[in-house]
């Protein structure tokens, strides 16, 4: 009889790194795993295999690298951009948009290199584009197979009256006593219905004196199509002021002082030429930010409100106006990214910097800019992610991840090292590649460069930051190049650039992770790199061209076919089915740390003595195939013993899914440490609540 049953509820603590296997003492210890391979662990506890990975199509040219951008108009209208060597392909629901039956192509200047270092923002149905050493361009979708690349010119979008206004003088004061030749000019300017001003047009003049009673001038312009209003300014010492403003094409000034705190602003691009195109974006309070140019890497660019391509300023400065400012630092280290959380947040190579409007303005203006100073971490070139209010970025060294929030008691923003607890995952790494997927479990997907991929289950309320790995392939030999999310159905599902070796091939696939929601096990999607058939009873599968040569297992019906090896394209089945997911074959394993059961009944601690699990029970929800040992092992290993839901499997009916508690009986074995391997290395869902093995503890 055993002396004691463990009890482990919960894994939210994911995968701990060797430097912690003895720190019994840490809360997160009784949560962790030692080892966690292509699972992720949920916000509520469990820990799940993860979905297989759909195929969805090879990059344009397997050759070159590519980078997969997000486009989301709403929630019904999604894509999937694929930037590559001077194109750009779109994708849509998990297929290729095709325009007269070939893939439909933007091109651009970006090659491959290029395109690993834009950084973008959208809204509505424009992507705006930056790149250090490319001018600002903007990415238009009028329909799913009809896109626009453009440099951003700059300027308003609506001009101003054609040529100069003509100006003439119904109130003629040449005859009256004490008449001075005055000469008055005139500019106009055209008001867009979205309310944004056109540049000032040509000057008009003529000479009156409007001093005397009855002088008048009237000035009329040309109509500006789109326009709504007009503005007329006067000048006055040199300097044009607002006369008025009207819905007309003409404007009677008599004698109007001009309020020359209200002037025609002045055209402005600092993007104009080479070395001076910003290498990050962002949208704060209704402005487009822009930051970090080769010549001045510390220098912010904020438009016109509401304006977003209008960067000019007038004289004195307007609230609306475009603002510039510098950070003024010890070092002069580059902005990397720029994202709008209670202000706007800088992160520069060296340092983390918060701009607001300050106490005394609730937005920033050309006369409200208050920068401070949060911290000096530094950041690497990787856009950070939002969960939530919290920013998650990493840091330029040592591969961290680190938070970001603002904390009221403090008066500023701080965070943690969310790496402390895995730092194995980084050493010598950094990453290269991130998103977040909110739905339906709150994981960060992150792509190292060393080509290996890792999850962040991340609730910052509940205290949970859980890491797991993830592998492919044969001999997980699969390298991941990008990652990026896009809700579809109600998930936000990540997509993946994905190399692997084919058939002694190099190939570059775009491959989505499948969503983990299915009504019976014959829906259940988890193989790699796969495909799925639905229709009538067949043996035959094509249309498996990707994975020629490659040994594929299949879920026919709910049923696990194994062994298979694609051959032309396509595999034969030894039985029928209608429904049938087929692809390389992922294992997917926890195994828990060394047993720490505290002081149970006066025995003190049970860390390094001899200790033997008769039986484990495992508390699990809609899973099916489990394998568990003491020690690892592949299938049919004597280390590893399977559970066996039925002893016979009848191909027309599919074993079910099981919740509840199981129990298994691991080999005999007596060790120090205690802890259990749980495998699935069958195409079918597992899912552990919790892990219960009755513990007999040597003498």
């Amino acid at each position: 009889m055993a002396d004691f049953r463990a009890y482990q509820p919960s894994f939210t603590a994911g995968e701990l790194s060797p430097a912690l296997w003895a720190r019994v003492d840490l809360s997160k210890y009784g949560s962790g795993l030692q080892t966690a391979i292509n699972v992720f662990v949920h916000p509520h506890g469990g820990v799940s295999n993860r979905a297989g990975l759909q195929f969805v199509h090879e990059l344009k040219s397997s050759a070159n690298a590519g980078r997969l951008i997000k486009f989301q108009f709403n929630t019904e209208q999604t894509y999937i951009l694929e930037f590559g060597n001077n194109y750009i392909r779109v994708f849509r629901d998990g297929g290729l948009v095709l325009s007269g039956g070939i893939p439909y192509e933007v091109v651009t200047t970006y090659t491959a290199a290029d395109v690993q270092d834009l950084v973008f923002v959208q809204e509505a149905d424009v992507l705006y584009l930056c790149h250090v050493n490319h001018p600002v361009r903007k990415l238009g979708r009028l329909a799913d197979n009809n896109w626009t690349l453009t440099a951003v010119t700059f300027l308003p979008l609506i001009g101003p009256p054609a040529g100069a206004p003509t100006v003439t003088r119904p109130g003629d004061t040449s005859g009256q006593p004490g008449y001075v030749a005055t000469t008055y000019r005139y500019k106009v300017s055209s008001v867009a219905d979205s309310g944004e001003e056109s540049l000032p047009s040509n000057a008009g003049s003529v000479v009156n004196d409007l001093a005397i009673q009855g002088g008048r001038n009237r000035v009329t312009w040309a109509a500006v199509a789109g326009a709504v209003r007009y503005i007329v300014y006067r000048e006055d010492n040199g300097i044009y002021g607002y006369v008025g403003g009207t819905t007309g094409l003409t404007f009677d000034d008599e004698n109007i002082t001009p309020d020359l705190a209200d002037t025609p602003q002045s055209a402005r691009n600092p993007f104009n030429a080479a070395g001076n195109y910003p290498r990050c974006v962002t949208f704060i309070e209704q402005r487009l930010a822009f930051a970090s140019t080769i010549n001045d890497p510390q220098a912010v660019w904020l438009s016109q409100s509401a304006n977003y391509e209008n960067f000019g300023v007038s004289s004195p400065a307007k609230a609306s106006d475009a603002v510039t400012f510098r950070i003024r630092a010890r070092q002069v280290n580059e902005i990397r990214s720029m994202i709008a959380v209670r202000g706007l947040l800088l992160l520069t190579s060296g340092s983390e910097w918060i701009v607001t409007g300050g106490s005394t303005s609730d937005a920033i203006s050309p006369s409200a800019i208050k920068l401070d100073n949060q911290g000096y971490r530094g950041a690497a070139k990787v856009q950070p992610i939002v969960v939530g209010n919290t920013v998650l970025f990493p840091q330029r060294q040592g591969g961290v991840v680190r938070d970001f929030s603002y904390d009221y008691s403090q008066d500023s923003y701080v965070g943690k090292d969310l790496t402390i607890l895995a730092r194995h995952l980084f050493v010598g790494r950094e990453i290269k590649a991130w998103d977040y997927s909110q739905a339906p479990d709150s994981v960060v997907w992150v792509v190292l460069d060393d080509g290996a991929l890792v999850s962040l289950t991340y609730m910052k309320e509940q205290d949970v930051w859980a890491w797991t790995r993830h592998q492919s392939g044969p001999d997980n030999d699969a390298y991941f190049e990008d990652v990026t999310c896009i809700e579809e159905d109600g998930e936000d599902v990540p997509y993946f650039i994905v190399r692997r070796t084919i058939n002694g091939q190099v190939k570059r696939y775009i491959e989505r992770l499948h969503t983990r929601s299915f009504d019976t096990v014959a829906d259940a999607f988890f193989v790699d790199c796969g495909l799925t058939y639905s229709g009538a009873p067949v043996t035959t599968i094509n249309g498996l061209a990707h994975l020629e040569g490659q040994s594929v297992v299949a879920l026919s019906d709910g049923n696990v076919v194994r062994n298979m090896t694609v051959t032309g394209g396509s595999v034969t089945l030894p039985n029928a089915g209608s429904i049938i997911h087929i692809g390389l074959p992922m294992t997917a394993a926890i195994q828990t740390l060394s047993l720490d059961l505290g002081n149970v009944q006066g025995l003190g601690t049970v860390q390094g003595r001899n200790k033997s699990v008769s039986e484990v029970t495992l508390r699990v929800e809609r899973t099916r195939g489990i394998f568990l040992g003491s020690k690892d092992g592949e299938r049919g290993s004597s280390h590893l013993v399977e559970y066996k839901q039925r002893s016979t499997e009848a191909w027309n009916e599919a074993i079910g899914l099981h919740t509840g508690d199981i129990s298994i009986t691991p080999q005999w074995d007596w060790n120090k440490s205690g802890n259990m391997w749980v495998k699935q290395f069958d195409p079918l869902p597992m899912t552990i609540l919790a892990i219960m093995p009755d513990v007999t503890l040597g003498r």
